[in-house]
């Protein structure tokens, strides 16, 4: 008969997952073993919540399962966060906790995860989609069964299983495992009334969130938006949506955006088609409710957050997203082009900030033409990540996720690490913060020890700018937002391993970015920028002042 831990790993392994991340300990060392026995390759990081984030990375790259593992107690409630950001993000990722012995529950146990110590299983509810401590091992089939379906199916998200180590090398004799079904994602039924309301709209657009790049529907949605020529916006989540120089697209709509954008929404728009967006504060910021539309046809997989936003009749649409949009298109192949929006010029460029010293938009510009078309980007949460969304132009094949809903910082380190596992032939830029570094730094330092070529673009101001700006203006204080010790970026990097360069011109950073490029080589640049630039994050707080 095979154990817990054979069964598991076995359903992982038939799953496609070839790596899984965390940090090992007494209550866990059967899984890692038994990874290394079934050569699922385990990425041994330097904190939990990094390893969480990189398994919320592979997930997003492969389109997969993630699985990070963590020992008992302070293990277990390190991944929280982790598993709050993929479950805000959609990633279903499988964390694993463990726990000394089940036969010895109601007996004190160090690192006590069971409902007589911190109880992982329920600390892990709220921020998972299951959760759930395998105490008999003859339960565990059908257990693991639930817990994958909820993770891959539907709206995708986090699952949790806290296996107590006696469990998990417990023999079973009747190991039925079903795997969910891939490639069935179902689509919607409502097409042809979308379809008619879209003819019968004065001015409709196209507000695309997330969900587009999760769903993988970019292609769908450029198809869908020049079969009916609609105008394109983002939200700052949905940045990546759509490349920089499609025709039709508008610019980034929110905290962020661009003032085309806006003005593309504050004229007069019946009809908003939302794709794949809850309609988040981020989303609308900025937008005065008297340019609300009239109608909204919005597309998601699940109904939770359809309706009650926006003061509008709205009509769902259930179902994946890409399915969906590539259905309409299968029963209009020869529509022709409805004229309800004249195709603009590709976003122009604002000009510049003048700054004194390096301002972190000539960074994003800078990114935005040197790096090559096989590039994903993650940006990391803070000032630098809206910096990304109003400065990047994406060129058609160019990945962009940026989580502005959960908005968890540090994030994108993590995430990072986990995509290029996922996949070793496409670049991995880190746009990160001196902040963000400060929290999840340490795990370049997994990067050099496995060869890893990510490069992390470090925006170092010494301090916390988006918090700092947002309190300074309408506090007139900035306490608790300047750090007395700035990070020596480069030195800190370099004391783990990794290349790096610190520059503080536009040259210097093209330099840099060129030979990290070229190195293949974890590296990374400490961008020293301008303490005074102003975010386009403000854009959120002047609106609710």
């Amino acid at each position: 008969m095979k154990s817990v831990v054979q069964i598991l790993v076995e359903s992982l392994v038939n799953l496609g997952v070839s790596h899984a991340f965390g940090i090992p300990g007494k209550s866990i060392a059967p899984l890692v073993l038994e990874f290394g026995n079934q050569d699922i390759e385990f990425i041994l990081g330097r904190h939990e919540s990094g390893s969480g984030f990189a398994a919320g990375g592979y997930a997003l790259t492969n389109n997969n399962l993630g699985v990070v593992v963590a020992t008992s107690g302070p293990g277990g409630t390190n991944l929280v966060t982790a598993a709050a950001h993929a479950k805000m993000n959609c990633l279903p990722v499988l964390f694993i906790t463990g726990h000394q012995s089940a036969a010895e529950m109601g007996i004190p146990q160090c690192q006590d995860s069971s409902q007589f110590g911190i109880d992982l299983a329920e600390i892990m509810k709220p921020v998972t989609l299951f959760s759930t401590m395998v105490t008999r091992a003859d339960t565990f089939p059908a257990i693991l069964t639930y817990a994958l379906r909820e993770a891959l199916t539907g709206r995708k998200g986090p699952v949790h299983l806290c296996i107590p180590f006696d469990v998990m090398i417990s023999p079973v004799s009747e190991p039925h495992i079903h795997l969910p079904s891939r490639g069935t994602d179902f689509m919607a039924t409502n097409l042809t009334e979308v379809v008619q309301r879209l003819k019968s709209a004065r001015k409709p657009v196209i507000l695309a969130g997330k969900g587009v790049v999760l769903s993988g529907a970019q292609e769908a949605l450029a198809g869908f938006a020049e079969r009916f020529q609609l105008p394109i916006v983002t939200t700052p989540g949905g940045k990546g949506s759509t490349h920089s120089s499609h025709p039709l697209y508008d610019g980034p709509l929110g905290l962020g955006g661009h003032r085309r954008a806006m003005d593309l929404l504050e004229s007069g728009v019946d009809l908003l088609l939302v794709m794949g967006s809850r309609l988040s504060d981020t989303a609308l910021a900025g937008l005065d409710r008297s340019h609300y539309p009239q109608q909204i046809i919005q597309f998601d997989i699940t109904p939770e957050f359809m309706g009650g936003i926006v003061p509008a009749e709205y009509m769902p649409v259930l179902g994946d997203l890409r399915t969906t949009l590539e259905e309409i298109l299968r029963l209009h192949p020869q529509e022709e082009p409805i004229p309800v929006h004249t195709a603009t010029p590709a976003p122009y460029h604002d000009p510049l900030p003048i700054l004194e010293f390096l301002s972190v938009a000539e960074v994003c510009q800078a990114v935005s033409d040197i790096i090559p078309e096989n590039t994903t980007i993650f940006a990391d949460d803070g000032a630098h990540g809206y910096h990304a969304v109003r400065w990047l132009d994406l060129k058609p094949g160019v990945k962009f996720f940026f989580d502005s809903y959960f908005a968890s910082m540090a994030n994108a380190i993590g995430m990072s690490i986990g995509a290029k596992f996922a996949d070793r032939e496409r670049n991995v830029i880190c746009l990160t913060g001196d902040g963000c570094l400060f929290m999840l730094g340490s795990e370049i330092s997994t990067c050099v020890a496995e060869q890893l070529p990510v490069i992390f673009i470090v925006i170092n101001n010494g301090q916390l700018d988006m918090a700092l700006k947002g309190m300074q203006q309408f506090t007139g204080r900035t306490d608790g937002t300047i750090f007395k010790q700035p990070l020596d970026v480069a030195a800190y990097a370099a004391s783990m391993g990794a290349n790096s360069a610190k520059c503080s011109t536009i040259d210097e950073f093209k330099q840099a970015l060129k030979q990290a490029l070229a190195l293949n080589q974890p590296y990374v640049i400490d961008v020293i920028v301008d303490k005074e630039e102003i975010p386009s994050s403000l854009a959120r707080e002047m609106k609710l002042g």
